[in-house]
């Protein structure tokens, strides 16, 4: 790790035999274009992973690659998809694609359209459904649809969808189930969450003087 800013270093650690080596190489911020292109075809894994973590030169077909697999560390949660070059366009030749990783990119190329997100929204993955719960051009009444499906990270995303008609979102505040989801959407009114508050959190005790 000495060495992150010695280019020369880095070249020939970069062909190292030994993967630990490579790895410490991939982690390098200011990471040389020939050491990322040639760690971007490393036969392991976690060297591609972290240079899509660190390295913001990463090459966009490598970035997809690691998509396929990795979906984002508590330490860099965005990486790869919100990596810098990670690619934003042409993904709707993914709109049919039979792994749901890629099939889900699809609604984020700025040509799909908001009817994908409603064929989306009925797809047979968990996944894509859940990506299209969150796509902001999703009707009001396929979020309420999926305030049913099956899977609770789906339901939860649409129950904070801001086209969630109020008298919905109404009704999942009165419900104990949903309440603390609900109580979370975005749409609710700052005077709203203060009575909301106010009814949850015990008076304070008034303390009699001496």
């Amino acid at each position: 790790m000495a060495l992150h800013e010695d280019p020369g270093a880095m070249r020939r650690l970069a062909a190292s035999c030994h993967p630990l080596v490579r790895r410490c190489v991939a982690r390098a911020r200011p990471c040389l274009r020939t050491s990322s292109e040639r760690l971007a075809r490393d036969d392991d894994r976690v060297v591609q992973l972290f240079l899509a973590e660190s390295c913001d030169d990463a090459p966009a077909d490598m970035l997809l690659r690691v998509w396929q697999w990795w979906t984002g560390s508590l330490t860099t949660p965005d990486r790869p998809h919100g990596h810098p070059n990670f690619p934003r366009r042409d993904l709707l030749r993914y709109v049919n694609d039979p792994n749901v990783r890629m099939r889900r990119l699809a609604l984020d190329d700025p040509e799909s359209s908001p009817e994908l997100v409603e064929t989306f929204s009925r797809d047979s993955n968990e996944e894509v459904r859940y990506r299209a719960a969150s796509d902001p051009r999703l009707s009001p009444a396929s979020a309420v649809r999926l305030l049913d499906d099956p899977h609770e990270r789906v339901r939860y995303t649409a129950a904070l969808h801001p086209r969630l008609p109020a008298r919905v979102l109404i009704r999942l505040l009165r419900d104990a189930d949903t309440a603390q989801t609900a109580a979370r959407h975005p749409a609710l009114p700052v005077r709203v969450m203060e009575q909301m508050l106010q009814r949850i959190q015990p008076p304070v005790p008034v303390t009699p003087g001496p």
